[in-house]
């Protein structure tokens, strides 16, 4: 019978999700740990979440509070959560974003396996100030150095961390969310109508490219509208840009999660991401999953997605070849039908989150079944777990 394991996860805002994709991914493999029978601790940010007690589906919630900024809210949570774990030691602790791990040493030392999920090259987002790019490049060493392992949802962060840090990670991939849903409250709510817009989810941020979309939407001769999920506390500015447009089509509907989210994602006309930095979008996944068609920019994450069940435009023309492609697929709605039963295929084929909490499972596993290598003494040091010969080979 397999060992039964107690988890620590730090990093996110707070679950049951109603942020980002790593809320999302912690929210669904911890409640798939915990069906699995293991033990799971998740700490949420005080104030992010309206879920009330510490059980959430058998998950043990740990709230912790932190202060109100953009780049040292992370960081204050992450070193609170990392003292709580000194009294309430766990088997493995995982941290998301390599941004988290400045305290990763300390549970590593004391005998906890340690875990990080990486997530692309966080340093190129344009938030971020000149210390943070700074703090986040070499947090991305301290992760590889101070982890017992790596935790990649794309090849290209794969090949990544590879290539520039000579470090291995799994190479482990979001899952899609399965929400049944016939209502259409949500779309009165809006005054949309079912097949009848286009379609974006994401934080506004100037490196999700949202202002490359509304300007190439508002130059395409259509009657659909452009609906746009989401919002971001900290990028105000950017924000107030997006919603100066003066074209009526284009809508802003703010954080949209749960029975809402299920509606909007699963009547779109059509899905288009038109990021640029980052591993997989969850997303991106799940919109394929819902049963759209999808238009992505073509990044080799996005790309590695989406494989040859959507479309894609030239992130580096700007918004022009995205203009092109959306007034083709606008104009074209045999073959963005077809296209939706190919991306649901692919997502369900290739994106289950039962098997994305398995192969977690077993990367945990594998971890504890190493040999124990010390912590090493510089950041210019290897890191390498070494399996075990029970364990096998990686």
């Amino acid at each position: 019978m397999p060992r039964k394991l107690k988890i620590a996860m730090i990093g996110i805002k707070a679950i049951p999700a109603c942020n980002g994709g790593f809320e999302t991914a912690v929210d669904e493999l911890s409640r798939g740990m915990v069906r699995l029978g293991h033990e799971v601790v998740v700490y949420n940010r005080s104030g992010m979440t309206d879920h009330v007690g510490s059980d959430y589906e058998g998950v043990e919630l740990v709230t912790l509070p932190t202060i109100k900024s953009k780049n040292l809210s992370t960081i204050v949570h992450a070193f609170l959560c990392t003292i709580h774990l000194i009294f309430h030691r766990v088997d493995v602790v995982h941290y998301y974003i390599a941004g988290t791990t400045l305290f990763a040493p300390i549970p590593r030392i004391l005998g906890m396996k340690v875990i990080c999920s990486v997530d692309g090259m966080d340093w190129q987002r344009a938030k971020w100030g000149k210390f943070a790019r700074w703090y986040l490049r070499m947090s991305e060493r301290i992760a590889v150095w101070s982890c017992n392992g790596l935790v990649s949802d794309s090849s290209e962060v794969h090949r990544y961390y590879r290539d520039v840090y000579k470090a291995e990670s799994r190479l482990i991939t979001y899952g899609m969310r399965e929400i049944p849903s016939e209502g259409h409250e949500w779309l009165d709510r809006f005054h949309l109508a079912s097949r009848d817009y286009v379609l974006f989810v994401g934080r506004l941020v100037p490196e999700n490219n949202i202002h490359h979309l509304i300007n190439a939407f508002e130059r395409t001769k259509t009657n659909k509208k452009l609906v746009i999920v989401g919002d971001d506390p900290w990028e105000k500015r950017y924000a107030r840009s997006l919603k100066s447009t003066t074209d009526p089509r284009v809508i802003f509907t703010g954080g949209v999660y749960g029975e809402g989210y299920a509606q909007l994602q699963k009547n779109a006309y059509l899905f288009v991401l038109p990021d640029e930095v980052g591993g997989t979008h969850p997303a991106l996944v799940e919109a394929m999953g819902f049963g759209n068609c999808v238009l992505v920019n073509d990044t080799p994450s996005n790309l590695e997605v989406v494989g040859d069940a959507g479309f894609s435009y030239k992130g580096d023309e700007g918004f022009h070849d995205l203009q092109r492609q959306l007034q083709s697929l606008l104009d074209d709605s045999a073959t963005v039908v077809s296209y939706r039963v190919k991306a649901e295929r692919r997502a369900r084929a290739t994106y289950r989150w039962e098997q994305v909490v398995r192969d977690h499972l077993s990367f945990y596993s594998q971890m504890l079944a190493a040999r124990r290598v010390p912590v090493p003494k510089a950041l210019d040091s290897e890191p390498r777990w070494v399996p075990s010969e029970v364990d096998g080979k990686k």
